[in-house]
Protein backbone atom coordinates (compact mmCIF):
# COMPACT_ATOMS: atom_id res chain seq x y z
CA UNK A 1 0.00 0.00 0.00
CA UNK A 2 2.75 2.47 0.90
CA UNK A 3 4.71 1.42 -2.20
CA UNK A 4 1.67 2.14 -4.41
CA UNK A 5 1.32 5.61 -2.93
CA UNK A 6 4.98 6.43 -3.48
CA UNK A 7 4.80 5.10 -7.05
CA UNK A 8 1.74 7.30 -7.70
CA UNK A 9 3.54 10.40 -6.44
CA UNK A 10 6.78 9.67 -8.24
CA UNK A 11 5.23 8.74 -11.58
CA UNK A 12 4.52 12.30 -12.86
CA UNK A 13 7.99 13.46 -11.95
CA UNK A 14 9.51 10.39 -13.55
CA UNK A 15 7.49 11.08 -16.70
CA UNK A 16 9.10 14.53 -17.18
CA UNK A 17 12.56 13.58 -15.94
CA UNK A 18 15.23 12.89 -18.55
CA UNK A 19 16.85 9.48 -18.54
CA UNK A 20 20.13 10.93 -17.40
CA UNK A 21 18.53 12.29 -14.25
CA UNK A 22 17.16 8.88 -13.31
CA UNK A 23 20.48 7.28 -13.98
CA UNK A 24 22.36 9.88 -11.97
CA UNK A 25 19.84 9.70 -9.16
CA UNK A 26 20.15 5.93 -9.02
CA UNK A 27 23.92 6.02 -9.27
CA UNK A 28 24.16 8.65 -6.56
CA UNK A 29 21.99 6.71 -4.14
CA UNK A 30 23.85 5.19 -1.22
CA UNK A 31 21.84 1.99 -1.67
CA UNK A 32 23.49 1.36 -5.02
CA UNK A 33 26.65 0.28 -3.30
CA UNK A 34 24.76 -2.58 -1.65
CA UNK A 35 23.18 -3.71 -4.93
CA UNK A 36 19.58 -3.55 -6.03
CA UNK A 37 19.07 -7.26 -6.09
CA UNK A 38 18.28 -7.46 -2.41
CA UNK A 39 15.94 -4.49 -2.36
CA UNK A 40 12.21 -4.95 -2.70
CA UNK A 41 9.78 -2.96 -4.82
CA UNK A 42 9.07 -0.52 -2.00
CA UNK A 43 12.80 0.07 -1.45
CA UNK A 44 13.40 0.63 -5.18
CA UNK A 45 10.62 3.18 -5.33
CA UNK A 46 12.07 4.93 -2.28
CA UNK A 47 15.47 5.13 -3.98
CA UNK A 48 13.91 6.65 -7.12
CA UNK A 49 11.80 9.12 -5.14
CA UNK A 50 14.82 10.23 -3.11
CA UNK A 51 16.86 10.73 -6.27
CA UNK A 52 14.09 12.73 -7.94
CA UNK A 53 13.49 14.93 -4.92
CA UNK A 54 17.22 15.56 -4.51
CA UNK A 55 18.10 16.53 -8.10
CA UNK A 56 15.07 17.03 -10.34
CA UNK A 57 12.58 18.85 -8.13
CA UNK A 58 14.93 21.77 -7.25
CA UNK A 59 15.53 22.29 -10.98
CA UNK A 60 11.83 22.24 -11.72
CA UNK A 61 11.23 24.65 -8.85
CA UNK A 62 13.91 27.09 -10.09
CA UNK A 63 12.48 26.99 -13.61
CA UNK A 64 8.95 27.65 -12.38
CA UNK A 65 10.12 30.45 -10.11
CA UNK A 66 12.06 32.05 -13.00
CA UNK A 67 8.99 31.87 -15.23
CA UNK A 68 6.70 33.35 -12.59
CA UNK A 69 9.18 36.16 -11.89
CA UNK A 70 9.34 37.07 -15.58
CA UNK A 71 5.58 37.06 -16.14
CA UNK A 72 4.78 40.46 -14.48
CA UNK A 73 7.56 42.27 -16.33
CA UNK A 74 6.72 41.47 -19.92
CA UNK A 75 9.16 39.85 -22.30
CA UNK A 76 12.36 41.41 -21.01
CA UNK A 77 12.26 40.09 -17.45
CA UNK A 78 13.66 41.56 -14.27
CA UNK A 79 14.11 45.39 -14.11
CA UNK A 80 17.58 44.83 -12.72
CA UNK A 81 18.56 42.86 -15.81
CA UNK A 82 17.01 45.56 -17.99
CA UNK A 83 19.08 48.22 -16.22
CA UNK A 84 22.29 46.21 -16.63
CA UNK A 85 21.58 45.72 -20.32
CA UNK A 86 20.85 49.41 -20.73
CA UNK A 87 24.12 50.42 -19.09
CA UNK A 88 26.02 48.32 -21.63
CA UNK A 89 24.10 49.93 -24.49
CA UNK A 90 24.44 53.48 -23.22
CA UNK A 91 28.21 53.22 -22.96
CA UNK A 92 28.50 52.71 -26.71
CA UNK A 93 25.70 54.94 -28.01
CA UNK A 94 25.21 58.59 -28.82
CA UNK A 95 22.48 60.66 -27.13
CA UNK A 96 19.69 59.84 -29.59
CA UNK A 97 20.69 56.17 -29.87
CA UNK A 98 20.81 55.93 -26.07
CA UNK A 99 17.31 57.32 -25.81
CA UNK A 100 16.12 54.85 -28.45
CA UNK A 101 17.58 52.01 -26.36
CA UNK A 102 15.74 53.23 -23.26
CA UNK A 103 12.46 53.46 -25.18
CA UNK A 104 12.91 49.96 -26.62
CA UNK A 105 13.78 48.51 -23.20
CA UNK A 106 10.72 50.10 -21.62
CA UNK A 107 8.53 48.84 -24.43
CA UNK A 108 9.79 45.26 -23.95
CA UNK A 109 9.88 45.40 -20.17
CA UNK A 110 6.39 46.80 -19.75
CA UNK A 111 4.78 44.72 -22.47
CA UNK A 112 2.64 47.68 -23.61
CA UNK A 113 1.43 48.70 -27.04
CA UNK A 114 3.97 51.48 -27.29
CA UNK A 115 6.37 53.80 -25.49
CA UNK A 116 7.41 57.30 -26.57
CA UNK A 117 9.59 60.08 -25.20
CA UNK A 118 9.11 63.79 -25.79
CA UNK A 119 12.23 65.91 -25.18
CA UNK A 120 11.67 69.59 -24.43
CA UNK A 121 13.56 71.67 -27.01
CA UNK A 122 15.51 68.56 -27.99
CA UNK A 123 13.62 66.69 -30.72
CA UNK A 124 11.19 67.91 -33.38
CA UNK A 125 8.74 65.17 -32.35
CA UNK A 126 8.37 62.23 -29.96
CA UNK A 127 10.74 59.28 -30.21
CA UNK A 128 8.38 56.31 -30.34
CA UNK A 129 8.55 52.52 -30.20
CA UNK A 130 5.19 50.97 -31.02
CA UNK A 131 1.90 52.86 -30.80
CA UNK A 132 1.09 54.75 -27.59
CA UNK A 133 -2.46 55.45 -28.72
CA UNK A 134 -4.57 58.59 -28.38
CA UNK A 135 -4.59 58.76 -24.56
CA UNK A 136 -1.25 57.48 -23.20
CA UNK A 137 -0.10 57.59 -19.62
CA UNK A 138 2.20 60.62 -19.28
CA UNK A 139 5.12 60.60 -16.83
CA UNK A 140 7.34 63.70 -16.41
CA UNK A 141 11.08 63.22 -16.84
CA UNK A 142 13.03 65.35 -14.36
CA UNK A 143 16.80 65.77 -14.41
CA UNK A 144 18.26 67.45 -11.28
CA UNK A 145 15.00 69.27 -10.65
CA UNK A 146 14.57 70.42 -14.25
CA UNK A 147 11.79 69.11 -16.48
CA UNK A 148 13.48 67.77 -19.61
CA UNK A 149 10.62 65.86 -21.24
CA UNK A 150 7.78 63.40 -20.85
CA UNK A 151 7.48 59.62 -21.02
CA UNK A 152 4.36 58.34 -22.80
CA UNK A 153 3.17 54.81 -22.00
CA UNK A 154 0.60 52.99 -24.12
CA UNK A 155 -2.07 50.63 -22.84
CA UNK A 156 -1.86 46.94 -21.93
CA UNK A 157 -5.37 46.05 -23.01
CA UNK A 158 -7.74 44.88 -20.25
CA UNK A 159 -5.01 44.70 -17.59
CA UNK A 160 -4.20 47.77 -15.55
CA UNK A 161 -0.77 49.01 -14.57
CA UNK A 162 0.50 46.81 -11.79
CA UNK A 163 3.19 47.06 -9.17
CA UNK A 164 5.54 45.24 -11.54
CA UNK A 165 5.17 48.02 -14.09
CA UNK A 166 5.88 50.64 -11.48
CA UNK A 167 9.07 48.77 -10.62
CA UNK A 168 10.15 48.76 -14.27
CA UNK A 169 9.37 52.47 -14.54
CA UNK A 170 11.19 53.25 -11.30
CA UNK A 171 14.24 51.36 -12.55
CA UNK A 172 14.36 52.77 -16.08
CA UNK A 173 12.81 56.26 -15.82
CA UNK A 174 16.08 57.78 -14.47
CA UNK A 175 17.90 56.41 -17.52
CA UNK A 176 15.22 57.98 -19.72
CA UNK A 177 15.68 61.32 -17.95
CA UNK A 178 19.47 61.15 -18.34
CA UNK A 179 19.19 60.25 -22.01
CA UNK A 180 16.59 62.97 -22.62
CA UNK A 181 18.87 65.51 -20.94
CA UNK A 182 21.78 64.36 -23.11
CA UNK A 183 19.64 64.75 -26.24
CA UNK A 184 18.60 68.20 -25.10
CA UNK A 185 22.19 69.25 -24.41
CA UNK A 186 23.26 67.87 -27.78
CA UNK A 187 20.48 69.80 -29.52
CA UNK A 188 21.39 72.95 -27.59
CA UNK A 189 25.02 72.50 -28.59
CA UNK A 190 24.11 72.00 -32.25
CA UNK A 191 21.84 75.03 -32.28
CA UNK A 192 24.38 77.12 -30.40
CA UNK A 193 27.10 76.21 -32.88
CA UNK A 194 24.83 77.22 -35.74
CA UNK A 195 24.04 80.48 -33.98
CA UNK A 196 27.71 81.03 -33.16
CA UNK A 197 28.66 80.65 -36.82
CA UNK A 198 25.87 82.97 -37.88
CA UNK A 199 26.63 85.45 -35.08
CA UNK A 200 30.34 85.36 -35.85
CA UNK A 201 29.71 86.19 -39.49
CA UNK A 202 27.24 88.90 -38.53
CA UNK A 203 29.73 90.30 -36.02
CA UNK A 204 32.41 90.43 -38.70
CA UNK A 205 30.05 92.31 -40.96
CA UNK A 206 29.12 94.71 -38.16
CA UNK A 207 32.74 95.42 -37.27
CA UNK A 208 33.62 95.93 -40.92
CA UNK A 209 30.64 98.27 -41.33
CA UNK A 210 31.48 100.18 -38.15
CA UNK A 211 35.13 100.52 -39.13
CA UNK A 212 34.44 101.52 -42.71
CA UNK A 213 31.29 103.60 -42.43
CA UNK A 214 31.78 104.92 -38.91
CA UNK A 215 35.40 105.09 -37.86
CA UNK A 216 36.77 105.33 -41.40
CA UNK A 217 34.49 108.21 -42.38
CA UNK A 218 35.17 110.00 -39.10
CA UNK A 219 38.93 109.77 -39.56
CA UNK A 220 38.60 111.05 -43.14
CA UNK A 221 36.59 114.02 -41.90
CA UNK A 222 39.21 114.70 -39.22
CA UNK A 223 41.95 114.71 -41.81
CA UNK A 224 40.03 117.28 -43.88
CA UNK A 225 39.46 119.40 -40.76
CA UNK A 226 43.17 119.38 -39.96
CA UNK A 227 44.01 120.51 -43.49
CA UNK A 228 41.46 123.33 -43.29
CA UNK A 229 42.81 124.42 -39.89
CA UNK A 230 46.33 124.56 -41.28
CA UNK A 231 45.20 126.74 -44.18
CA UNK A 232 43.25 129.09 -41.92
CA UNK A 233 45.84 129.21 -39.15
CA UNK A 234 47.85 132.08 -40.75
CA UNK A 235 44.96 134.32 -41.78
CA UNK A 236 42.24 133.51 -39.22
CA UNK A 237 43.48 132.03 -36.01
CA UNK A 238 40.05 132.15 -34.23
CA UNK A 239 38.41 130.17 -37.07
CA UNK A 240 41.24 127.65 -36.98
CA UNK A 241 40.82 127.34 -33.23
CA UNK A 242 37.10 126.57 -33.69
CA UNK A 243 37.92 123.82 -36.21
CA UNK A 244 40.48 122.31 -33.87
CA UNK A 245 37.96 122.33 -31.01
CA UNK A 246 35.47 120.47 -33.22
CA UNK A 247 38.25 118.09 -34.12
CA UNK A 248 38.90 117.42 -30.44
CA UNK A 249 35.23 116.61 -29.87
CA UNK A 250 35.26 114.24 -32.83
CA UNK A 251 38.33 112.48 -31.47
CA UNK A 252 36.48 111.85 -28.17
CA UNK A 253 33.60 110.28 -30.10
CA UNK A 254 36.01 108.04 -32.01
CA UNK A 255 37.67 106.94 -28.78
CA UNK A 256 34.23 106.00 -27.38
CA UNK A 257 33.42 103.96 -30.49
CA UNK A 258 36.70 102.07 -30.22
CA UNK A 259 36.05 101.31 -26.54
CA UNK A 260 32.62 99.91 -27.41
CA UNK A 261 34.15 97.67 -30.07
CA UNK A 262 36.79 96.41 -27.66
CA UNK A 263 34.25 95.83 -24.87
CA UNK A 264 32.07 93.82 -27.25
CA UNK A 265 34.98 91.48 -27.96
CA UNK A 266 36.14 90.99 -24.34
CA UNK A 267 35.14 92.85 -21.16
CA UNK A 268 38.12 94.98 -20.02
CA UNK A 269 37.29 94.19 -16.38
CA UNK A 270 38.53 90.64 -16.91
CA UNK A 271 41.99 91.84 -17.90
CA UNK A 272 42.13 94.50 -15.23
CA UNK A 273 40.53 92.70 -12.26
CA UNK A 274 40.55 89.01 -13.15
CA UNK A 275 37.41 86.86 -13.12
CA UNK A 276 36.88 87.00 -9.37
CA UNK A 277 37.33 90.78 -9.22
CA UNK A 278 35.10 91.29 -12.25
CA UNK A 279 32.33 89.21 -10.64
CA UNK A 280 32.62 91.19 -7.41
CA UNK A 281 32.36 94.40 -9.45
CA UNK A 282 29.15 93.10 -11.06
CA UNK A 283 27.75 92.24 -7.63
CA UNK A 284 28.41 95.76 -6.37
CA UNK A 285 26.62 97.58 -9.19
CA UNK A 286 23.28 97.87 -7.43
CA UNK A 287 20.56 96.34 -5.25
CA UNK A 288 19.78 93.75 -4.12
CA UNK A 289 22.73 92.96 -1.87
CA UNK A 290 24.77 90.19 -3.48
CA UNK A 291 27.33 88.05 -1.68
CA UNK A 292 30.17 86.48 -3.69
CA UNK A 293 31.81 83.24 -2.53
CA UNK A 294 34.80 81.81 -4.40
CA UNK A 295 36.43 78.46 -3.67
CA UNK A 296 39.61 77.79 -5.59
CA UNK A 297 41.90 80.15 -7.49
CA UNK A 298 40.19 81.48 -10.63
CA UNK A 299 43.44 82.69 -12.21
CA UNK A 300 44.81 80.90 -15.25
CA UNK A 301 41.46 79.90 -16.75
CA UNK A 302 41.19 79.81 -20.55
CA UNK A 303 40.06 83.20 -21.94
CA UNK A 304 36.93 81.66 -23.46
CA UNK A 305 35.90 80.30 -20.04
CA UNK A 306 36.58 83.67 -18.37
CA UNK A 307 34.40 85.50 -20.86
CA UNK A 308 31.58 82.94 -20.81
CA UNK A 309 31.36 82.85 -17.00
CA UNK A 310 31.46 86.65 -16.77
CA UNK A 311 28.66 87.05 -19.33
CA UNK A 312 26.53 84.32 -17.68
CA UNK A 313 26.88 85.89 -14.23
CA UNK A 314 26.18 89.32 -15.71
CA UNK A 315 22.97 88.10 -17.38
CA UNK A 316 21.86 86.17 -14.27
CA UNK A 317 22.35 89.19 -11.98
CA UNK A 318 20.51 91.39 -14.48
CA UNK A 319 17.56 89.00 -14.31
CA UNK A 320 17.70 89.04 -10.50
CA UNK A 321 17.57 92.84 -10.42
CA UNK A 322 14.85 93.18 -13.05
CA UNK A 323 12.52 90.27 -12.43
CA UNK A 324 13.22 88.37 -9.18
CA UNK A 325 12.02 90.96 -6.64
CA UNK A 326 14.73 89.55 -4.40
CA UNK A 327 16.12 90.96 -1.19
CA UNK A 328 19.48 89.21 -1.49
CA UNK A 329 21.41 86.99 -3.87
CA UNK A 330 24.59 84.95 -3.85
CA UNK A 331 27.19 83.98 -6.44
CA UNK A 332 29.22 80.84 -5.67
CA UNK A 333 32.15 79.83 -7.87
CA UNK A 334 33.96 76.54 -7.24
CA UNK A 335 36.95 75.35 -9.23
CA UNK A 336 37.94 71.68 -9.14
CA UNK A 337 38.01 69.39 -12.18
CA UNK A 338 34.94 71.32 -13.28
CA UNK A 339 34.13 74.99 -12.92
CA UNK A 340 30.81 75.30 -11.07
CA UNK A 341 28.96 78.60 -10.93
CA UNK A 342 25.78 78.92 -8.84
CA UNK A 343 23.71 82.12 -8.75
CA UNK A 344 20.80 82.00 -6.28
CA UNK A 345 18.33 84.54 -4.92
CA UNK A 346 15.45 84.68 -2.44
CA UNK A 347 12.95 86.20 -4.85
CA UNK A 348 9.72 85.03 -6.44
CA UNK A 349 11.23 82.09 -8.34
CA UNK A 350 10.37 80.91 -11.83
CA UNK A 351 6.75 81.20 -12.96
CA UNK A 352 4.95 77.86 -13.51
CA UNK A 353 4.88 78.19 -17.30
CA UNK A 354 8.23 79.91 -17.72
CA UNK A 355 9.64 79.96 -21.25
CA UNK A 356 13.24 80.56 -22.20
CA UNK A 357 13.87 84.18 -23.12
CA UNK A 358 16.81 85.72 -24.93
CA UNK A 359 18.88 85.99 -21.74
CA UNK A 360 18.23 82.42 -20.61
CA UNK A 361 18.96 81.07 -24.09
CA UNK A 362 22.16 83.09 -24.21
CA UNK A 363 23.36 81.64 -20.89
CA UNK A 364 22.67 78.08 -22.03
CA UNK A 365 24.38 78.66 -25.35
CA UNK A 366 27.50 80.11 -23.76
CA UNK A 367 27.77 77.08 -21.47
CA UNK A 368 27.05 74.63 -24.31
CA UNK A 369 29.76 76.18 -26.50
CA UNK A 370 32.31 75.02 -23.91
CA UNK A 371 30.73 71.58 -23.46
CA UNK A 372 28.95 72.57 -20.25
CA UNK A 373 25.40 72.88 -18.99
CA UNK A 374 23.23 75.63 -17.57
CA UNK A 375 20.10 74.75 -15.56
CA UNK A 376 17.51 77.09 -14.06
CA UNK A 377 15.37 75.81 -11.19
CA UNK A 378 13.16 77.18 -8.43
CA UNK A 379 14.14 76.62 -4.81
CA UNK A 380 11.53 74.98 -2.55
CA UNK A 381 11.65 77.89 -0.12
CA UNK A 382 11.42 80.51 -2.86
CA UNK A 383 13.88 82.00 -5.26
CA UNK A 384 15.69 80.95 -8.42
CA UNK A 385 18.91 79.00 -8.86
CA UNK A 386 21.09 79.19 -11.96
CA UNK A 387 23.71 76.43 -11.93
CA UNK A 388 26.43 76.28 -14.57
CA UNK A 389 28.91 73.42 -14.97
CA UNK A 390 31.83 73.89 -17.38
CA UNK A 391 34.45 71.15 -17.83
CA UNK A 392 38.02 72.41 -17.69
CA UNK A 393 41.03 71.18 -19.69
CA UNK A 394 43.41 69.00 -17.72
CA UNK A 395 46.08 71.69 -17.63
CA UNK A 396 43.60 74.29 -16.31
CA UNK A 397 41.91 72.28 -13.56
CA UNK A 398 44.28 73.35 -10.81
CA UNK A 399 46.21 76.60 -10.92
CA UNK A 400 49.36 76.94 -8.91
Amino acid sequence: MWASAVIALAAPAAAIAPAGVLVSATAASPVTGLGLAGVGAAGLVGVLAAGLSGSLLPRVWRALRHRTQRMPYGGAGDPRLLAEELVDRLRQAGPVEALESVVAALHDGLGVTGVAVEVTDGLPGPLECGDVGADPRRIPLVWHGELVGSLLIGSRGPRRFSLAHDRVLAALAPYAADAAHAVRVSADLRRSRERVLAAREEERRRIRRDLHDGLGQTLSTMAMTINMARVMLKDSAPAADTLLADLRTGMDAVAGDIRRLVYGLRPPALDGLGLEGAIRALAGEGPPAIRVTVSGDLAGLPPAVDTAVYRIVQEALTNVRRHARAGAAEVEVTRTGTLRVRISDDGAGLPPAARSGVGTTSMRERAAELGGTCALTSRPGGGTVVEVLIPLPVDARHHV
